[in-house]
């Protein structure tokens, strides 16, 4: 259950202590009455509702002690889409930097004449074009898909 202690925003647990209207106050939380909480200023709340976070806002208004949701501005919505990006492009610079250091271990064994790798090189050539095409592929970002890796972790 959810309670709201003059209007602020709802929490779970009671305060131990409460000052009732008649200035007497109650420390033992197990024997607080309706009429109590009602008569200290708490009030029960009603759970959130479920919303979309891509689209709205869940915000607790004081003054009617209540969840409103808010529609995302267009100013937030940008935010939101430009921080999916930032995340995108640093998980795409980490796949590129380990195909880069498969890339620079096949070049140095085959200049040494040894192969202790699995990689096909063009399937690695590929997919680092795939994820450096990304940004250019797609305009947004929750429909990106990721290219497969060429590679299994053993290798």
């Amino acid at each position: 259950m959810l309670y709201s202690v003059k209007g602020r925003h709802p929490t779970t647990k009671l305060p131990h202590r409460i000052r009732l209207s008649n200035g007497l106050t109650k420390t033992d939380s197990t024997t607080f009455t309706d009429s109590d909480l009602a008569s200290a200023g708490i009030t029960t709340a009603a759970d959130p509702p479920t919303y979309d976070i891509n689209t709205h806002k869940l915000d607790w208004n004081s003054e009617i002690t209540e969840w409103q949701l808010i529609e995302l501005t267009q100013d937030e919505l940008n935010e939101i889409t430009n921080q999916k990006w930032v995340t995108i492009r640093t998980q795409r610079d980490k796949l590129l930097l380990n195909g880069d250091q498969r890339i620079l271990r096949y070049q140095s064994e085959e200049r040494a004449g040894i192969t202790t790798h699995g990689d096909n090189i063009s399937d690695l050539d590929t997919y680092m074009k795939q994820l450096r095409d990304i940004p250019q592929t797609y305009t947004n970002p929750n429909d990106v898909v990721w290219p497969e890796l060429p590679w299994t972790d053993d290798d």
